[in-house]
């Protein structure tokens, strides 16, 4: 293939920044597993994908075929990205933590044509997966009835290999359950993943002194922390992987072995508020702690911003990935702003919907759904084409579902969902405004608000709580608490508290609201239902 071909086959693609990141010099390290034991260059990078995708195109695999990654964050993840670009195949990455039949669901909504994972999620496969079309390869280790991973990259040729891809071809699948339970696989092409990492190669480069990041690849791969990798390449960075999140052993790396930059969903910032490591922080040499995927709890903002000034907050959605606004460092060391998402990168357009008109400069506070204009934003939502349909509308705002408004400054906020919104007396109450007034309290480590029927007020406000503990007076103190901090009519009539954290649904890092939603409701209608390590408190709405 002459440069001319190759150059026009892989513009604005993410083939093209995988070509960028080859260029770098070859003994660089590309990516090494945390203990320091396995490392691979940006040159063993390189031969490895070309052997893995020489190996797939003669097993009969397609340009466009879609192959699944369902396992924990391995060194191997990111040669099969290599090799999945230089096939022209696409990605489909799937949480390990999911039910065999979640899996077959999401499997035979993208056709998929091989699977790769690790040991314990094949496991889960070998009962599910029957049909004999669909090539199965296993990292680590020998499996009956599986392809292995290594072997595979030892037999391909070493050759180097690029299939043609263009900007619309789907780079990869991502499966999320929405609201309504049923798995929809959110399909992005290269050219909304190349913007995509660079609005992520932004955020990197422009978040700390550092300019070559050693990153902490602890979030799951599958999720948003892939979407890290490409920009720490791209930034002439390291990655260093962990498969599996445990605060103390994080925050040990973290000291210990240099690194700079790690994404992390407030749950894990919320575990590692907790850790007796956390002074470790204080020395060592991060530089960007990067947070997303939902509100963060205030405590734990608190008690981490202690010990490191590296804090940055992003927000984002699957359907239209990654980081699509940044509250600064700077920005972050000022509490009264830890409410907002930031502004939006370069080339991300924000907007407000209000009463179907699209407000692209909106009053400071207008409340109204977000709207975002980006081309990351998904081609198609398998298994839910008509929500795709809803959600995109002209001159390509697409519908975000969430509630927010901005402030003088340009800042974004975000108040809620739209369909999380409780109507009390005619009046509309965003669940997060009430559970960043309990989470506020010292005592609190989270909490969760939804509506519930009321036969006066149509609806109302109820709260399940996680607290640091449970005494007889908690509810009394949350009371008076919310009292100094709230209305009335938005403060909850009913109260679930609890020194257990709020459970999480299946596979997921975030609560599950609906879940939620349907285990409160039902705890205020059967009070004799309630769990003995729940405490229902009964409060007055004046």
């Amino acid at each position: 293939m002459s440069s001319s071909v190759h150059r026009s086959a892989v513009a604005q693609t993410v083939v093209q920044l995988m070509s960028q990141v080859q260029r770098r010099p070859a003994g660089d390290v590309a990516v090494e597993d945390v203990a320091g034991l396995r490392r691979m260059t940006i040159g063993e990078l390189a031969e490895s994908s070309n052997r893995l995708a020489n190996v797939f195109l003669g097993l009969g695999l397609q340009p466009g075929n879609r192959v699944v990654y369902v396992a924990q964050n391995h060194v191997e993840y990111v040669v099969l990205e290599f090799a999945l670009l230089k096939a022209g195949l696409v990605k489909v990455p799937l949480n390990h933590r999911l039910a065999p039949q979640e899996l077959r669901r999401c499997i035979e909504l993208a056709e998929v044509r091989l699977v790769v994972a690790d040991g314990q999620s094949a496991l889960s496969l070998d009962e599910v997966l029957e049909e004999p079309e669909i090539l199965k390869v296993v990292i680590g280790g020998q499996r009956a009835g599986w392809l292995t991973f290594d072997d595979l990259v030892a037999q391909g040729a070493p050759a180097a290999v690029q299939v043609p891809v263009g900007p619309d071809d789907l780079y990869h699948i991502r499966f999320s359950s929405g609201s309504t339970g049923r798995p929809k696989g959110i399909a992005i092409s290269h050219r909304g993943a190349r913007a995509a990492i660079l609005g992520n190669t932004w955020v990197m480069s422009s978040s700390g002194p550092v300019a070559t990041p050693r990153t902490l690849q602890v979030a799951p791969f599958v999720y948003a922390g892939g979407w890290s990798v490409m920009p720490t390449l791209l930034c002439g960075g390291t990655n260093v992987v962990m498969d599996r999140f445990d605060a103390d052993q994080t925050l040990d790396v973290i000291a210990d072995r240099g690194i700079t930059w790690m994404f992390a969903v407030p749950t894990m910032l919320r575990r590692m508020s907790s850790s007796s490591v956390l002074p470790k922080l204080r020395s060592s040499s991060l530089s960007c702690l990067m947070l997303a995927g939902e509100p963060a709890a205030l405590p734990a903002l608190e008690v981490v911003g202690e010990h490191t000034d590296a804090l940055i907050q992003c927000w984002g959605q699957t359907e239209a990935p990654a980081s699509t606004t940044l509250l600064s460092r700077a920005e972050m060391r000022q509490p009264e702003l830890w409410s907002s998402i930031g502004r939006p990168v370069p080339g991300v357009e924000f907007a407000i919907l209000d009463g179907g008109v699209v407000l692209d400069r909106p009053e400071p506070g207008t409340v109204g759904e977000l709207v975002i204009r980006t081309p990351s934003v998904a081609t198609t939502l398998l298994g839910a084409e008509s929500e795709h349909e809803e959600r995109l509308l002209a001159d390509g705002w697409w519908r975000t579902s969430d509630l927010g408004h901005v402030d003088e400054a340009g800042r974004l906020y975000i108040v809620g969902r739209a369909s999380e919104t409780i109507i009390t007396g005619g009046t509309n109450i965003h669940p997060v405004e009430i559970e960043r007034a309990f989470e506020s309290h010292p005592d609190v480590r989270e909490a969760v608000v939804v509506g519930v029927p009321d036969s006066d007020w149509g609806e109302t406000p109820a709260a399940y709580v996680h607290v640091a503990k449970l005494s007889p007076a908690t509810g009394d103190v949350l009371e008076g608490w919310l009292k100094e901090q709230l209305a009335g009519f938005k403060r909850p009539r009913h109260i679930f508290l609890s020194a257990d954290a709020i459970p999480r649904a299946s596979g997921e890092s975030k609560i599950a609201r609906g879940d939620i939603k349907q285990l409160v409701r039902g705890w205020v209608e059967k009070p004799e239902n309630l769990p003995a390590n729940v405490t229902k408190v009964v409060t007055s709405r004046g």
